[in-house]
């Protein structure tokens, strides 16, 4: 198997799947945030997988749209600012 991601990043995409995800997915990525607020909670390994694949498919297809996440800072002209 593959190298899992650190739990961090993990950690700062399940914000998208408690928005995003299915009922489960989104309730598994808020009990998760839930309990990493905790500052001695790790995940188990199945959590960590479970995560991990989670995250993966926000990236493959039927996955988030990228477009919904990204906020512009300039939407205007690039010639505007001249």
């Amino acid at each position: 198997m593959s190298k899992l991601r650190p739990v961090e990043e993990l950690l700062f995409h399940m914000r998208t799947l408690v928005r995003r995800g299915s009922d489960w997915d989104a309730n598994f990525a808020r009990s998760i945030l839930k309990h990493a607020k905790r500052p001695t909670w790790n995940p188990s390994e199945k959590q960590h997988q479970m995560m991990q694949r989670m995250v993966s498919e926000l990236f493959t297809h039927g996955g988030v749209n990228a477009r919904d996440d990204i906020d512009l800072i300039d939407t205007g002209d690039r010639h505007d600012a001249a």
